[in-house]
Order: C-alpha cells, then structure tokens, then sequence
C-alpha cells in the first residue's frame, strides 16, 4: 500500500481554473465589492438595533416621567388664621363669595377652597379706612388702609359650614362721593354662596389660577 505525503499532492488544475474563470468573468472588483456590502449591512443592522434600543428605552423614559406637581398652598383652613393670603397661594383660586357698594366704595368677601378660608377686601378706600372681618365674636382680622386705595384683611378658617361677615368703614369720608364721616359698609356670606358665586369648582376645592386677591 503506497503512502501518498499531503505536501506532495497536487493542486486541482481544474478547481483552480475554474477559480481565474469566475475572475475573468467578474472581476475583483465583485469580490471586493461583495465583502463591503456584507460588512456594511453587519453594521447598518447593529446600528439599526441600536437606533431602535435606545428609542424604546427614551419613550419609556418620557413616558414615565412625572408632570409637574401644582403647587401647594403653605397653610391649610385653622393654619391660615391671621396670615396674609398672597403669601401662601390661597387667593390663586379664590372667589368673591358676597360683595357691596357704597359710591366708589367696594368691599368684598373672598373665599378659597384650597385653603378653606376667607378674607375681606377694601377697593375705592381713602387712607385711615378700616376694613375687618369675622366668622364668629371671638375670630375677628381688621386691617388699615395705610397707602392707596386698597386693601385685605388676613384670613379667618372656613370649613364646609360657615358663616362670615365683612365690615368696611370710612374713617374720614369723602365728600366727592357722598360718603359721610364713619360710614360703614357691610356684607355678609355663609357656605352657601359658595356654589352661587363660583359652582362646583369653587364647591370641590379645585385650583384654578388667575383670580385677583
């Protein structure tokens, strides 16, 4: 039996011409080209792959992040006893619940259901007037018109049933306007004319922004 040496054997004189046929016909610029659409499409479907990941993952992340949070009143009915309400956002929703006139002399009571509390306001003032309000004998807030021509009381709390009165006098009066020396403007208001001023949103204690102090 003869032993044949692998480095002895032959090349394929067929194979290899069949191999500088392929060649002739084509050219190496096929083969070269072939490669290059094969290394290409590697990295167009990686960076596809990719592309695609990193989309899924930003969506949930946009859709998982938190809206931003309304902003809280700093006190809440009992709490707001006695302070002034532009300083802890409880006038951001408020109505006016009952009001009056007297000439150019207006007062008001205005109510937060935020906060569930109350206040009165003083427009068309001269300096010295006074306006107060009070829920009960002994709940009472009074403030002074020291520049200008308005001006409110700090709050008293008002729960789901309340009742208020607001009380603005004319310390010196105003001739212009007919209003004699000490007159007093009263109004009065109770959790009823809650729904009537401003319905079910002031009623639910909804926010709503944009009303005046």
């Amino acid at each position: 039996m003869s032993t044949t040496d692998p480095a002895d054997r032959q090349p394929d004189p067929g194979a290899d011409r069949a191999s500088r046929s392929w060649l002739s016909r084509h050219g190496p610029q096929t083969l070269v080209g072939a490669l290059i659409v094969a290394v290409v499409g590697s990295g167009v479907g990686a960076l596809v792959t990719a592309l695609t990941d990193g989309g899924d993952d930003d969506s949930k992340a946009h859709l998982a992040a938190p809206s931003s949070p309304v902003t809280t009143p700093a006190c809440f009915n009992a709490s707001c006893t006695g302070v002034d309400p532009k300083d802890t956002r409880c006038g951001d929703d408020a109505v006016t619940i009952a009001d009056e006139w007297q000439a150019t002399m207006h007062v008001e009571i205005r109510y937060s259901g935020r906060c569930q509390v109350v206040w009165g306001k003083l427009t068309g003032a001269q300096v010295g007037d006074t306006v107060e309000i009070s829920t009960s004998p002994s709940r009472r807030q009074r403030a002074t018109v020291i520049t200008g021509h308005t001006k409110y009381t700090p709050m008293l709390p008002a729960g789901r049933q309340f009742s208020a009165q607001v009380s603005a006098v004319s310390v010196k009066g105003d001739a212009d306007q007919r209003i004699p020396v000490g007159f007093a403007l009263r109004v009065g208001a109770d959790q009823d004319d809650v729904s009537a001023a401003a319905g079910p949103v002031a009623a639910s204690d909804s926010f709503r922004p944009g009303t005046s102090w």
